[in-house]
């Protein structure tokens, strides 16, 4: 003990005569010596980096074609900083082909958009990326991971098995009547915004449907709009999802967040950080509900059922409180945020298109979808709860819906031309554009048909796939009908089945056991063990609230949204109008970890259906 407190000694009369004002350079003394330590540490990163990089193997990456670098330090990175990257990176797929590779700084990333290897990497690849956790952290706090950030596969495993059998078509179709619930008070609220500003900015009112229809049928929470901090919450779950999104592209973003300094000297942080405090409270408050209640029997597979049998994957111990949030965040996030842009895109879709949407609504009219008895005038009320962003009063008519003239999950299911207009909404316009990342393991891995080195990162982007000319003829058209001419639409042509390839869609809801002819070159949900679980939920919210709008709207963007529409010809467009129309909606995309509108502003025309009143 004594030799140690000598060498104490030591080492600090040393560093406090090296960091004096005393010093050499007088004043400057600290600052330079920190800077010169700052640039020791960093040149020795680099030394220790480019040795690593010169022994590692890299078998056949460099036969791998690749976009020229924009940087020698940086490599790729600065088009990444683009909101449109994900076009630079369908420009890239269409000059070097269906597999390329990209640098960020000092990490080579092979992007994969041949249907095939996407199939291959994400049906046996299983890792996920940093960006997955980073996600995470950010919505949940630091070492807070759910089933979507985790890199530890016997937490995927455990939380994917308990909850996968909460999105059977039986149960599915209970959680229905609570997406019925909140479409009422959408109407209302859409009716409202209408005559009083004579336009509606949808998304908001999109995302408030989808976190009711969310907590109140997957959670079973009782009326959740009334709970503390609901009207927030859609606010402030997006704004930490920007600043994720902006933390995975800058990583420096990412260190200055953590620390203790960035809340008190930006009011940003301070912001991120006191919404993240609210969600994580929300959650924590849900998670402790479901699991006051009492145990539910072996058969009831409902979600918060299944969540409520949640054990610990290592120590078999009942979750508590803290410890379930993180799941209960994800199944509220991925429920709200996905479903409710997919939807904000198909009416995107309409909106560009209305020749099509005529073709949907007029099926829809025929088949009595949402018709006559279906929208009920409850009561006359002096608001509709309080919706994200909108203020205002007056005498508003509560809309309810009634399910004895709803159409079932079984009829939407049935609607040829709804569902090919989806699809391809989809297909242009998928969620996730741009979130397929996977890590491979230590060990060598033949991609594509090229061996490629350990811990590389294999990004399936699912825009490139869906709208590659690689994959598809006039991929940038809208042509619903593509779907109506070929069964098998999903799939790419002349390809031999992949293992873990699945049949369907939207169109049937991703039927695992139906033969796949040919690996998919349509993935909105993804593919593979980790695509996503809620797809049958999803699939019938879209159709039901696409359906109940377009039955009961024309809808047209605003002139805000700048977009001047060329002639559409039946049955489609132009490649001229298509490429016009991709410029115009890269520069309303914003590029995320969920891809959605900056805006969405509309103006909606009441079509001819007069709602019933109750008891009419």
């Amino acid at each position: 003990l004594t030799r140690v407190a000598i060498l104490i000694v030591e080492m600090w009369d040393m560093l406090s005569n090296y960091y004096s004002f005393q010093g050499p350079l007088g004043a400057w003394t600290p600052a330079v010596a920190i800077i010169l330590n700052t640039l020791g540490v960093a040149l020795g990163f680099a030394v220790t980096k480019l040795i690593s990089l010169l022994l590692t193997p890299t078998y056949d990456l460099c036969k791998i074609p690749s976009p020229p670098v924009g940087d020698p330090i940086l490599g790729h990175v600065k088009y990444f900083l683009r909101p449109d990257y994900h076009r630079i990176i369908l420009k890239w797929t269409q000059k070097y082909g269906s597999i390329f590779r990209i640098r960020l700084l000092t990490q080579w990333a092979i992007v994969i958009t041949d249907p095939a290897t996407a199939a291959q990497v994400l049906a046996t690849v299983p890792g996920r990326t940093h960006n997955y956790t980073l996600t995470d952290e950010v919505l949940g706090g630091p070492g807070k991971v759910s089933m979507f950030g985790t890199r530890d596969e016997a937490h995927w495993r455990n939380v994917r098995k308990a909850t996968a059998p909460a999105f059977s078509m039986t149960n599915v179709r209970r959680y229905f009547s609570s997406v019925l619930d909140a479409a009422g008070e959408l109407l209302s609220w859409l009716d409202r915004d209408q005559a009083e500003k004579g336009y509606v900015d949808l998304e908001p009112h999109l995302q408030r449907l989808m976190l009711r229809a969310t907590l109140e049928g997957l959670l079973e929470v009782p009326d959740a709009r009334h709970r503390p901090g609901f009207d927030e919450l859609a606010n402030r779950i997006l704004l930490l999802m920007e600043e994720a999104t902006n933390q995975i592209s800058d990583p420096v973003r990412t260190i200055w967040y953590r620390t203790p300094l960035a809340p008190l000297l930006s009011k940003h942080m301070a912001k991120c950080h006191r919404a993240q405090r609210e969600v994580v409270a929300f959650h924590t408050t849900t998670a402790a509900r479901l699991l006051s209640r009492p145990d539910p029997s072996p058969e009831n597979t409902f979600l918060w059922a299944c969540l409520h049998r949640l054990r610990h994957p290592t120590t078999g111990r009942r979750l508590n409180a803290s410890q379930l949030y993180p799941e209960v965040g994800l199944f509220t996030t991925a429920g709200f945020d996905t479903t409710s842009s997919t939807l904000g895109w198909c009416l995107y879709a309409a909106s560009v298109h209305p020749e099509q949407q005529e073709r949907v609504a007029e099926e829809l009219w025929k088949a009595g979808v949402f018709g006559k008895g279906a929208v009920v005038v409850e009561e006359e009320v002096d608001q509709v709860g309080a919706a994200a962003g909108s203020g205002g009063g007056g005498c508003t008519p509560r809309l309810i819906l009634d399910p004895q003239f709803c159409p079932s999950v079984e009829e939407l299911a049935r609607l040829p031309l709804l569902n090919a207009f989806i699809n391809e909404a989809m297909r242009l316009y998928p969620a996730t554009a741009v979130s397929g990342e996977r890590l491979s393991s230590e060990r060598p891995i033949t991609v594509g048909g090229f061996t490629l080195p350990g811990k590389m990162v294999l990004w399936t982007v699912i825009y490139g796939i869906h709208t590659s000319e690689h994959n598809w003829d006039e991929p940038e058209v809208f042509r619903m009908d593509r779907w109506l001419e070929d069964p098998q639409c999903a799939f790419a042509r002349g390809r031999a089945a992949q293992p873990g390839a699945q049949a369907g869609g939207p169109g049937d809801a991703g039927d695992p056991t139906k033969a796949s002819p040919a690996p998919r070159r349509f993935l909105p949900f993804g593919d593979g063990p980790k695509n996503c679980v809620g797809q049958n939920f999803a699939t019938v919210v879209v159709r039901a609230i696409f359906a109940l709008l377009l039955s009961r709207y024309r809808v047209s963007l605003h002139p805000d949204m700048g977009i001047e529409l060329p002639e559409e010809k039946e049955g489609g467009e132009g490649g001229f109008r298509a490429s016009k129309l991709a410029a115009h909606t890269a520069a309303l995309t914003q590029v995320a970890v969920v891809t959605k509108l900056t805006k969405l502003r509309v103006v909606l025309s009441r079509r001819n259906c007069i709602p019933l009143t109750r008891g009419e």
